[in-house]
Parts: C-alpha cells; sequence; structure tokens
C-alpha cells in the first residue's frame, strides 16, 4: 500500500463527530446550475401580465438535450401533449473550464471558518459571573476549491415584445454575483441579446431571446483520496502553566525559589534563527555579479545542517539563503559562488551554465537567514 507522507499519522483524539447542522461540505455543478436557476426565477425575471391582465411567473426550465433540442429545431418549447409554453426560460450549461487567473498551485491550503455559537455555548448564571467560563468555538478547516469558468446558454419565450423588453431590461439590471445569499453566489456575467421574433403555428407570434451566461464559480468535493476536505475541530478552552519548586541552594539560588522552566532558553539559538526571514532585492551594476551590503548572514545551528540542504556551503559553515533572478530561483555551485563578509554578501553568477548573462536588466532578490547591519 502507498504512503503519502504528507498525510499525518491518524490520530482519534482529533476525530471530531460531525453534527446535521455543520457546515456544507461541497460545492458540486448541481449547485452552481441551482443558484442560476433559482436567482433567474425568483429575483431576476419579471411577473407579466398575460392578455386578460393576470399577473403571470415565468417559469425556469433545464434544457437537457431532448428539450434544448427540439425547442431549437421548432423554434418554440412544447409540453408533452404538444401544446406552446408562454412565457418560460430554458437555461443549460454548455462548457466548464478551469479559470487560469484563479490557480490553486497548493492542494494542502485550507482557510477556517469559526462557528461561534453551539449547544454548549448557552447563557447560564455561571457566564453571568464574569466570563468565568470561556465559550467553546467550531472551527472547521475548508480546503481551498478548485476555480472553474462554467458557461450557460439561455433561452426565454414571450406572447408580446413589451414582456420580452421586460425580460431584457430586467436581466441586463441584475447585480454580478447571482444565487441565494443563504446559500452560494458567483460573479455572473450576462453577453449580448439575440432578439427573435417569430410567427408560429396559426396566428401565434412567438418572441424569443437568446442570451449566455459566463459563471465565475468553484469546486469543492466532499471528500478527495480518501480524506474530507472539510475538518471540525474545537477552540482550546483551558492554557495551563506549569510551576516548579527549586529546593536546592546551588549557583547562589535561595531555597524555595519559584521557576518556571522556558523551553526559550533551552533552545535559544534554535528559536531565534527560525525567527529569522530577511529579504533583499537589487539590480547587478556589473553583468555576473551582484553585491548585497548591510546586511549579516547567519550559520545555520548544528542542530539543522542535516536539514538545510539546499543553502549555502562556506566550508564547514551553511546558511539558508536562497537566490532568484526575475522571480525564478538558482542553486549554489551550479549557477553561483559566493563571496561572503561580516557585513556583505557578494554573488558571482555562472552564465555558462545559466544559458544566459546577469545584467543590469536582471533583478536579483536574496531571501532568507540574515539580518540588516
Amino acid at each position: 500500500m502507498s504512503v503519502n507522507p504528507l498525510r499525518p499519522d491518524l490520530n482519534r483524539g482529533k476525530e471530531i463527530k460531525s453534527e446535521k447542522n455543520d457546515l456544507k461540505k461541497s460545492v458540486t455543478l448541481f449547485d452552481i446550475d441551482y443558484a442560476m436557476m433559482s436567482y433567474l426565477e425568483d429575483t431576476v425575471l419579471p411577473t407579466l401580465k398575460d392578455g386578460k391582465g393576470v399577473a403571470v411567473k415565468i417559469p425556469v426550465v433545464y434544457g437537457n438535450s431532448e428539450r434544448w433540442n427540439g425547442a431549437r429545431r421548432q423554434g418554440v418549447f412544447r409540453d408533452g401533449k404538444g401544446k406552446i409554453q408562454l412565457p418560460i426560460l430554458m437555461i443549460r450549461r454548455t462548457s466548464i473550464a478551469k479559470d487560469e487567473t484563479m490557480s490553486m498551485p497548493n492542494r494542502h491550503i485550507s482557510y477556517p471558518a469559526i462557528t461561534k455559537w453551539s449547544k454548549d455555548n448557552r447563557y447560564d448564571r455561571f457566564t453571568a459571573l464574569g466570563g468565568s467560563v470561556k465559550p467553546k468555538y467550531e472551527i472547521f478547516r475548508i480546503a481551498m476549491p478548485d476555480y472553474v469558468e462554467v458557461n450557460y446558454d439561455c433561452m426565454c419565450w414571450t406572447s408580446y415584445t413589451e414582456q420580452l423588453n421586460e425580460v431584457i431590461e430586467q436581466l441586463n439590471f441584475a447585480s454580478s454575483y447571482w444565487g441565494d445569499k443563504e446559500k452560494f453566489k458567483f460573479r455572473t456575467s450576462v453577453n449580448e441579446f439575440n432578439v427573435v421574433n417569430e410567427v408560429g403555428e396559426g396566428t401565434e407570434r412567438i418572441n424569443r431571446v437568446e442570451f449566455s451566461l459566463n459563471v465565475k464559480a468553484y469546486l469543492l468535493p466532499e471528500k478527495f483520496d480518501g480524506e474530507l476536505t472539510t475538518r471540525k475541530s474545537m477552540s482550546t478552552k483551558r492554557i495551563v502553566v506549569a510551576t516548579e519548586v527549586d529546593v536546592t541552594s546551588g549557583s547562589g539560588r535561595l531555597e524555595g525559589f519559584l521557576t518556571t522552566p522556558s523551553p526559550y532558553y533551552d533552545n535559544k539559538d534554535l528559536i531565534d534563527f527560525l525567527s529569522i526571514n530577511g529579504s533583499k532585492v537589487q539590480n547587478p551594476v556589473a553583468n555576473n555579479t551582484i553585491t548585497f551590503t548591510g546586511i549579516k548572514p547567519i550559520k545555520t545551528p548544528p542542530s539543522l545542517t542535516s536539514v538545510v540542504t539546499s543553502g549555502i556551503t562556506i566550508g564547514s559553515d551553511s546558511y539558508d539563503i536562497k537566490v532568484y533572478i526575475n522571480g525564478t530561483r538558482y542553486y549554489f555551485t551550479t549557477h553561483f559562488l559566493v563571496a561572503m563578509s561580516s557585513n556583505s554578501l557578494t554573488i558571482n553568477f555562472n552564465s555558462g551554465n545559466l544559458g544566459f548573462t546577469v545584467d543590469s536588466g536582471d533583478e536579483i532578490s536574496i531571501t532568507g537567514k540574515f539580518i540588516d547591519v
């Protein structure tokens, strides 16, 4: 059985039962279709009046292959008994494509959603005494979705031109985000309207408008690779700080002096090193060489030398510093060598291995463990 190195070992302490009213765990194509159809029928399309002055709501139907082809071939939509249906709007999904402007490079990124109210946070007499009990919050970590562009074709039929004009006006005035405010909303744009006026069988006049919808949406499966894309956890209710008593009299300490153990001082060099994150950007003055002044590179602690293997090594000392040319990373010894002093770093590029000459038009940036001096 294959092992995923990015998946942590199972911890049953984090396995929390989902409740009936938890957040929705997926966003599907059905949700996008439903958002478009419900918004058209409930918000956009106007209530028309027939020839007798009776208010008529325009129904919205999904155009499957048989309905759509039959309506395109006959120019109208008929029910099972062959009667022309007026007014009515038909919609069908025509294409789905990835939205390259909203690409998601890391599948393991998630964002939190917090539910502050729960049955465990109900008001009681203890909370009235100054908040002696800290509320428990439910946290949902939701995986980032895939962003897509979904296109729809629509046809709407009415009996009169005035009715069709009202439909077009409402569609043109609709907001940029379509959907149900209690569920999902997606950014939607309406393309140009193609108006067709025809005379059907007998004396039936048919007015039709055709238009397309472009929807910027997103998809999120409920599970991927056997794991839920929405994980539930609970907030921390209490933090316990332990205190020890030093009863020895050595090192000038007083007997019975209270001390609080601090992991920081036990690992000071390591923690200080990990907290450093420097960055510099500048352009070369001469070809294939650049000097960053006013910086002091920090040596990698011995406990991390086996982890930091792709930085810069000078003698027995290693430095976690990365070099980029115009946003692309290049590597020590293969693409460049360095000369280092107490307050500067000089980089000499190997144009032969790079395949190009680094000149003043290139932007050189360095990031990593160094400080300003």
